[in-house]
């Protein structure tokens, strides 16, 4: 059965009480049964001429037919008497940042209602520090975070305050999001090549990204980025894929596309040309010179004859 309270609670705040206690009923049949299914008593604890501070008080009963035995449990109760205090306070949020996924920033968040009623003994409206509430941001959250959180009072020591809060939840809106821009890229050679050419070439299809960040990360970035593309290890013409988050490294949160190909041009085959052409002449100076000897001797034999 509820327990009620005669007592006056606009004035008193009263704690230490249940809200529901335990009553057997016996007597004749009928009667406990007519009783059980009317419910026409009450069970209460009468407070009116106590003072502040706690009290020791008999749970006791009123409309029960005379006809019936029972008993309470419990048959006692203490109770916590204090001044009753009223008081209006701004809902703080916390949450934990490093919740969002890399480069997401949050907006203004927004609480509603951003106030609440706090209703309590007032000694322990004295203890509040804050109200608050702590939206738990599943890892790695990129969008809006939108919910209903219970509100706490908590003292100094972070330590939940014994008082009655209304509302006991408020709607917290937290604005998640990454900022962006259109970029062009600078490939720049990094490293030597082992290459005896030193005329290299490097190009790609690519010439802008977008790039994602912190605003912060974003307002740093100029129109263009430089891209870094090792060369060190090309000896001939080459392609290579370029990943743009370790080429950009902590400048920004990730890019697209995320990769690019490039293609370097040593200028290796126009040597190679040159070459064959310089031995091909060689050869055919040799030639001649080979002929020109063969008609000497031959023109020796003549003069003999």
């Amino acid at each position: 059965m509820p327990l009620q309270l005669q007592a006056d609670v606009d004035k008193y705040y009263i704690t230490g009480y249940p809200e529901t206690v335990k009553i057997t009923i016996e007597g004749p049949s009928a009667l406990v049964t007519a009783t059980k299914n009317t419910q026409n008593f009450n069970l209460y604890l009468n407070l009116k001429d106590l003072s502040v501070g706690q009290h020791r008080v008999q749970i006791k009963e009123s409309g029960l037919n005379s006809e019936l035995t029972y008993s309470i449990k419990p048959k006692y109760v203490t109770v916590n008497i204090q001044h009753r205090e009223t008081k209006k306070f701004d809902v703080d949020v916390d949450y934990n940042k490093d919740s969002l996924a890399t480069g997401y920033e949050t907006g203004k968040v927004e609480v509603s209602p951003d106030t609440v009623t706090v209703t309590g003994a007032a000694t322990e409206i004295e203890k509040i520090a804050k109200v608050i509430v702590k939206p738990i941001l599943p890892k790695g959250i990129k969008s809006t975070f939108d919910q209903e959180v219970l509100v706490q009072a908590l003292d100094k020591n972070g330590k939940t305050v014994n008082v009655t809060l209304d509302p006991q939840t408020v709607h917290v809106k937290i604005p998640i999001s990454i900022q962006s821009k259109q970029v062009s890229i600078n490939l720049k050679q990094k490293g030597t090549s082992s290459s005896t050419t030193s005329n290299l070439s490097v190009t790609s299809d690519v010439k802008t990204i977008r790039v994602y960040g912190t605003q912060d990360q974003i307002d740093a970035i100029d129109s263009s980025v430089d891209v870094p593309v090792d060369v060190s290890d090309v000896n001939s013409n080459t392609k290579k894929s370029i990943n743009l988050a370790d080429a950009l490294g902590n400048k920004v949160a990730f890019t697209d596309p995320d990769t690019i190909d490039v293609s370097i041009t040593t200028g290796s085959s126009s040597s190679s040309n040159g070459n064959s052409n310089t031995s091909s002449n060689t050869t055919d100076s040799s030639t001649n010179d080979d002929t020109s000897s063969s008609n000497d001797n031959s023109t020796d034999d003549n003069s003999e004859q």
